[in-house]
């Protein structure tokens, strides 16, 4: 997907009303913080839908109305020629599916990629797997016509390349994988496990990238239970977007492979927090404003209250 710029804000700018869009307007300043930085950064509105649709429209049914997403929209200060054209993307790429009814347009989660929503929000929502695992799998790929597929299987399944070797916390493997690669198992003394993982995974990157959004989220922890429904379901959104996109570059490894104090249990009890107290008023807006062919939204399923359910609020 081609990244276009959001509508840039003049710089000095105030947070209200800018360019007179009236997008700012009676919005918490922590929010209007969250939306300026935004639009100080490359355009990932088809992303920002993705989270929309992921987050809070699944659960509650998986199809909206085009002017939901719009007004949603509105209130980061993206414009509605933009949102179109990242929907229409979407859709040609089957992440959703087009719906009419009169004259009004609705977007429902594709279901050929249903699969992938769901994989994703048990990625960032659920706990980590095997947390207790402090053995090491250890894959020798022989050479061949099909070492490249093998490895971008291997590579799905979590594993690294690393020092001629594909290496991952320890699992089973899927038979058609275990049929085609000789595989080891191995064992490293406690202080020298994490630093191979850091290698590996490139921790220290990601680390920077967590340390970052405790930095943009932090200060609106305090305000988050008293936010406004609208104001609720926005920071819902731009939260969930860019703990979403750290947590797709996060292996997700034990306990064991990670340093002590890992940043990344922080950030995860910051998003897990902030979930739990936007989840109100957020879901009151979407309850009384979203709209789908049938109305408005369905309840939500079981799923939605068991988010973030292994961190300890």
């Amino acid at each position: 997907m081609r990244h276009e710029r959001h509508n840039r804000l003049p710089a000095g700018a105030p947070l209200v009303n800018r360019r007179g869009l009236g997008c700012y307007r009676g919005m918490n300043a922590h929010v209007a913080t969250l939306v300026a930085r935004l639009q100080e950064q490359p355009s990932h509105t088809g992303s920002l839908v993705l989270t929309l649709m992921g987050d809070a429209i699944m659960p509650r049914g998986g199809s909206v109305a085009l002017s939901t997403i719009l007004d949603l929209c509105a209130g980061l200060d993206i414009g509605p020629g933009v949102v179109r054209t990242a929907v229409s993307r979407l859709a040609a790429d089957g992440w959703l599916v087009a719906e009419r009814q009169s004259r009004a347009s609705f977007y429902a989660i594709g279901p050929d990629r249903r699969g992938e929503y769901v994989r994703a929000a048990r990625h960032i929502f659920g706990p980590a797997r095997h947390p207790q695992v402090d053995r090491m799998t250890l894959i020798l790929l022989d050479p061949g016509d099909s070492r490249e597929s093998v490895r971008h299987r291997l590579t799905r399944l979590g594993f690294v390349a690393w020092q001629n070797v594909m290496i991952a916390p320890e699992r089973p493997l899927p038979p058609s994988v275990a049929a085609s690669v000789l595989a080891v198992t191995a064992q490293a003394n406690a202080a020298t496990l994490p630093r191979l993982a850091a290698r590996a995974w490139r921790l220290e990157s990601l680390a920077g990238h967590y340390g970052g959004f405790i930095e943009t989220f932090g200060p609106i922890a305090r305000a988050a239970p008293e936010l406004e429904p609208r104001d609720a379901i926005l920071t819902r959104i731009l939260l969930i977007h860019d703990y979403r996109r750290i947590m797709l570059r996060d292996p997700r490894l034990p306990t064991a492979f990670l340093p002590p104090g890992w940043i990344g249990d922080g950030a995860r009890h910051l998003c897990a927090t902030l979930y739990a107290a936007l989840r109100p008023a957020s879901e009151l807006w979407l309850d009384r404003e979203a709209i789908t062919r049938a109305g408005g939204l369905p309840p939500p399923d079981s799923s939605l209250a068991h988010r973030f359910a292994d961190v300890a609020l």
